[in-house]
């Protein structure tokens, strides 16, 4: 099996796994509630204004500092917008795994789970 077939291989099973299934579910509930959509557009659109300013080399004041903060608060303190954080955070976590482990195996270097890795298989895994 080439490496470009066994790179599809390992998309078609991340494509199947629970965590990217999590992620998607969140996402469709958050997008299917106007309140969350509305609070994570203004997060955005905020957030792009004022990285722009600090492109430019302009400070935040300190009430713009509020805004962010507020904002930030807004969109954890809403159930739809917070789950979709955490399955976000779980489908990228596989991904960092399945690149470290990729990166072991290129350097050489043995692969061995454990409970702070492979979550995905439990830390249950052998070599």
């Amino acid at each position: 099996m080439s490496i470009i077939e066994k790179a599809y291989e390992l998309g078609q099973e991340i494509a199947l796994s629970k965590e990217l299934n999590d992620m998607k579910e969140a996402e469709m509930a958050l997008m299917s509630d106007e309140m969350a959509q509305k609070i994570v557009l203004e997060f955005n659109e905020k957030q792009r204004n004022f990285m722009a300013m600090q492109q430019q080399g302009q400070e935040l004041t300190e009430s713009q500092k509020a805004e962010v903060k507020d904002l930030e608060e807004r969109m954890l303190d809403n159930p739809l917008i917070y789950s979709f954080f955490q399955a976000q955070q779980g489908f990228e976590k596989v991904l960092e795994e399945v690149n470290n482990i990729i990166s072991q195996a290129i350097s050489g270097g043995e692969h061995s789970c454990s409970d702070d890795c492979c979550s995905s298989c439990g830390g249950g895994c052998s070599n």
